[in-house]
């Protein structure tokens, strides 16, 4: 039998409940599942790529079948298949997520014709969720430990001190 491989990819500046509820969830699908910290181009970051590889590894601790990487360089289709990935996770929260989704997992395919995209529906309580909104918040000294990993927290409140 072949080995399930998943994989969840975001860039994770910084990991939400969200993200966490969703890796959970997605775990219980695959015999693996790699989160990938993925650079998006298009985003300027908060914590760099070290940090959120130590944020995220810590957050996740006791799940199992996890596995942390860094994409540097390349295209996350090429990795998948590099790592022998059955199909891509993503979380959608409402109607504009999935009209993204769609049109990245059918990118996706175009470099990775074997790869299919499994999307789970965020959980109601996380649903409002961005690490955009999150940041915004702690920038100005809000209260975010409802929606973030206790050491994410710790981590903003360092990056926002005054």
């Amino acid at each position: 039998m072949t080995k399930k491989i998943g994989l969840y990819a975001g860039s994770f500046d910084p990991i939400t409940n969200g993200h966490l509820d969703i890796i959970q969830r997605s775990s219980q699908l695959f015999d693996e599942l790699i989160v990938l910290i993925a650079i998006n181009t298009a985003k300027k970051h908060l914590f760099s790529e070290q940090e959120r590889l130590t944020l995220v590894t810590k957050a996740m601790s006791g799940i199992d079948n996890i596995r942390v990487d860094i994409l540097r360089d390349g295209l996350v289709a090429n990795y998948a298949k590099e790592q022998g990935v059955t199909s891509m996770v993503r979380g959608v929260r409402n109607t504009t997520d999935f009209d993204y989704e769609f049109t990245i997992a059918s990118a996706n395919r175009t470099q990775n014709p074997e790869l299919e995209t499994v999307v789970l529906y965020s959980s109601d309580a996380y649903r409002y969720l961005s690490s955009s909104i999150i940041k915004e918040i702690a920038y100005y000294h809000g209260d975010i430990s409802t929606m973030v990993p206790e050491n994410v927290n710790q981590a903003m409140q360092q990056k926002y001190q005054k």
